[in-house]
């Protein structure tokens, strides 16, 4: 398993692989994504804190300080699509969940879309940082 490479900030939970933004009161901290506006800094970590047992959380982090690996420009990994889901070669942005979907004009883009999504699921994408 690689290292993570960033904490949990201060803004509650990270799902697992959606989009992150940079927590505002600690340079190594991250929090979930919220929205087109966000300045994406990654993509969290594609499997849970914890081991799929019973009663176990399924985020990536649940509190405050817990490690979370970010992929970051370049990588290759896994991206949560709405049910709008996605083409490949789309740039995608942030919905107010954390989770990956077209960018349209103005918007600011976290990643570029390998596969195409027709629902909800899965898919994977390259982290690229840019602006519609």
């Amino acid at each position: 398993m690689a290292q993570a490479n960033y904490v949990n900030g201060s803004a509650g939970n990270v799902a697992t692989s959606v989009f992150v933004v940079q927590d505002t009161t600690n340079p190594k901290a991250v929090n979930q994504a919220s929205g087109a506006t966000a300045v994406i800094v990654g993509v969290s970590q594609e499997y849970a804190k914890y081991a799929p047992i019973p009663n176990a959380t399924t985020y990536a982090a649940d509190a405050a300080g817990d490690p979370v690996k970010v992929y970051q420009i370049g990588d290759v990994c896994l991206l949560q699509a709405t049910s709008a889901g996605w083409t490949a070669g789309d740039r995608l942005t942030s919905n107010a969940s954390g989770v990956g979907v077209t960018a349209t004009s103005g918007n600011l883009y976290g990643a570029i879309a390998l596969t195409t999504m027709t629902g909800a699921g899965l898919g994977q994408v390259q982290v690229v940082l840019g602006k519609v």
